[in-house]
């Protein structure tokens, strides 16, 4: 029989798959942010990167376990073991399938909490590394549909949740100007440039855009992924083939992307699978801030968007370019629809996904886990 949850805190050791600036490094870091400090045991990063120094400079301390793929994650998997041995916690926080393969492999004291933000590697493997972990948390129902039968009683669902984002217009579009300098209505695509957050799409979709809203501009905001220089050069050239330098304008990442968005007229989320299935949005970070400063999304219906943005957004089939750039150039000829949605967003955001839900549901888990609960 399953002990009684325990009161009071837990501690927890988090360990990371990524040290970039994705939404699950985002996630962490408000979650980190708003528990109580009994819970947080200590950090492990399976990388090295700017999530780390930001962690370090909010007073973490934070290991380095470098991992690369296949055989070196057992060499890490060992590494962790000994770090875990030497500071042993309650209770494992695998903040990716990364985190949870190599925990899983450290086969530690501890129970693993596997916390799955997207589809990655979905399949034989995923079900292979929940079987390996009490308990596997999702962000969405969407991330978590591959589980069935036996294997479904291991898994909860706690979405994520952000605190209250208080910004104003005319400074917002202080910030667009500062970027991109004065102009006409902005559409903004806020992600690193990658493949799976579909920057390409939306450059293909603008010459639509244009046709109808010939003033319009588009900002894509984010740094390039070290992991993908080739896609950050094909949308680049892309621009240019299209003739669209005038119009698109690309920025590295911005340590206020909220305040950049709060300044823009449309928010575009048109996230795309890869071969392996990958991309499609797990969760949806950026809709939820965009909402949050009262931009009105438009974006593709695939993964978790119509799970978590529902009918406070424009969304379109995926893939469909054209669908993409008529919704977009609609929203932008239409200022009481935006408000509409702008302040159906702010009702959703404010009451259904608040960092505060987040954090109590992820205590939840943590305390049934340490308690040897089911």
């Amino acid at each position: 029989m399953a002990r009684a949850p325990v009161a009071g805190p837990v501690p927890v050791t988090f360990v990371i798959s990524h040290a970039l600036s994705g939404g699950s490094e985002r996630y962490l870091e408000l979650l980190l942010d708003h528990l109580d400090p009994g819970w947080v045991h200590g950090v492990v990063s399976l990388q090295d990167g700017p999530f780390v120094a930001r962690l370090r400079a909010s007073g973490f301390e934070v290991h380095v376990v470098e991992t690369g793929a296949r055989l070196s994650m057992l060499g890490s998997a060992l590494r962790l073991r000994r770090l875990l041995a030497r500071h042993p916690p309650a209770v494992i926080h695998a903040n990716g399938v990364k985190a949870a393969l190599v925990a899983a492999l450290a086969r530690p004291a501890a129970p693993v909490v596997w916390v799955k933000h997207d589809f990655s590697w979905d399949g034989a493997l995923a079900a292979l590394v929940a079987r390996r972990c009490a308990r596997v948390v999702g962000v969405s129902e969407a991330v978590t549909e591959s589980f069935h039968g036996r294997l479904r009683e291991r898994v909860r669902v706690v979405h994520n949740g952000i605190p209250p984002i208080e910004r104003e217009r005319p400074m917002g579009r202080d910030a667009v100007e500062a970027l991109m300098g004065p102009g006409g209505p902005v559409v903004i695509l806020v992600g690193r440039i990658h493949p799976a957050k579909g920057q390409i799409e939306l450059v293909e979709a603008a010459p639509r855009i244009l046709e109808r809203r010939p003033d319009a501009r588009f900002l894509l905001l984010g740094g390039e992924d070290p992991y993908q220089p080739g896609y950050a050069r094909r949308v680049r050239d892309r621009i240019a083939q299209l003739g669209l330098t005038p119009a698109v304008f690309t920025r590295p990442h911005h340590p206020d992307a909220p305040g950049v968005m709060a300044g823009c007229d449309v928010a575009v989320m048109p996230s795309v699978p890869d071969e392996r299935g990958m991309g499609r949005e797990g969760f949806g970070l950026v809709g939820l801030e965009a909402m949050r400063v009262d931009t009105p999304v438009v974006g593709y219906d695939g993964g978790a968007l119509p799970e978590v943005l529902g009918d406070c957004a424009v969304l379109v089939p995926e893939g469909d370019r054209a669908a993409l750039a008529h919704a977009i150039a609609d929203l932008l000829g239409d200022p009481e629809r935006r408000d509409r949605l702008a302040a159906c967003g702010r009702t959703l955001a404010g009451e259904r996904f608040t960092i505060d839900s987040t954090v109590a549901g992820m205590r939840e888990c943590y305390a049934e886990v340490a308690s040897g609960g089911a």
